[in-house]
């Protein structure tokens, strides 16, 4: 499992700081009890608010969906290939027969290889919520040990801005996470908050850390104060759904862009050509997953506390 892990890490998959801390402090440390920012903002990734409850996806709800729609189309690749040359020998009488196992030993295990990446996305949850309870204190969320349902008073959590994974020429993400810790800073538990943010490359953190601080702030003043109601609900755009048409996956994908400016508009109806296919395969990844997923499952005892409304479907 272990190994399974580090090559999943490695890959992208599971988040570089799910089972530990960084070393040397790097993290950004948000404290429960004083104002993380000037300001307080919603999340994006919206699954449930009210007077009592707000419920966030997972910083990898976005891109779920992208591994197994790229694996399948690499998976395609490499069997069309085998099909094609190995049957080289049969329609052209100067092809050896050589060439069939050789290809076969490239093809084929690739293919599987990209099979195995498509199960093991799909093998998880269509998503991770976490819920934050005004009335209990408590936070929800399902165990990154054992993927069952946990509960925790918020306050007794530790929220972080942690690297998630190293990206290429873009930049590397971040994302907001908690962590349940023993008394040596040890991870007994974490859980993903909201979507993640990429600081691009050769540029400073302070967009980073602003924008996790705001949507941090929100979850804070949401649990701390008394009176909710100056809070600035999310829009309807922040809320995402697991029962998502094909359009809506595309973009909450690659989110579309509004810009006033004639100039930009033309710019960004440029970028949305060449991105055009990305955005199709991993808006059809992330609607079959949505479909296709497991959708996690509360326990009747936080099903009691926090209402029937918790209840995630993608039927």
């Amino acid at each position: 499992m272990k190994k399974r892990n580090r090559l999943l890490t490695a890959l992208g998959m599971i988040p570089k700081y799910q089972f530990e801390l960084p070393s040397a402090g790097n993290e950004i440390r948000h404290s429960v009890t004083s104002s993380a920012a000037d300001e307080a903002w919603p999340s994006r990734v919206t699954l449930i608010y009210n007077q009592k409850l707000l419920g966030v996806a997972d910083s990898e709800f976005r891109r779920r969906g992208l591994y197994t729609s790229w694996s399948f189309i690499g998976c395609m690749i490499f069997i069309t290939a085998f099909l094609f040359f190995g049957s080289m020998p049969f329609l052209f009488p100067l092809a050896p027969y050589w060439i069939i196992p050789f290809v076969g030993l490239v093809a084929l295990p690739s293919a599987a290889a990209f099979l195995w990446l498509a199960k093991q996305e799909l093998k998880g949850y269509a998503v991770y919520p976490v819920v934050f309870n005004r009335s209990t204190g408590k936070v929800y969320f399902f165990s990154i040990v054992n993927g069952k349902p946990v509960s925790y008073p918020w306050e007794k959590c530790v929220y972080c801005v942690v690297p998630k994974r190293s990206g290429g020429p873009e930049g590397s993400y971040y994302e907001l996470r908690g962590y349940v810790l023993n008394d040596y800073d040890g991870v007994l538990d974490s859980f993903s908050i909201g979507e993640e943010a990429i600081n691009p490359a050769r540029r400073s953190k302070e967009f980073v850390e602003r924008w996790f601080a705001c949507h941090y702030e929100y979850i804070r003043m949401f649990m701390t104060s008394e009176d909710i109601g100056f809070l600035e609900p999310p829009n309807r755009g922040d809320y995402v759904s697991l029962k998502p048409s094909f359009k809506q996956s595309m973009n909450l994908v690659q989110p579309k862009a509004e810009p006033k400016s004639l100039v930009v508009k033309f710019l960004f109806a440029f970028i949305d050509i060449v991105i055009f296919v990305p955005k199709v395969v991993g808006g059809a990844g992330h609607y079959f997953c949505c479909k296709c997923c497991k959708v996690p499952q509360w326990s009747q005892e936080i099903i009691d506390e926090c209402g029937p409304e918790i209840v995630l479907s993608n039927r």
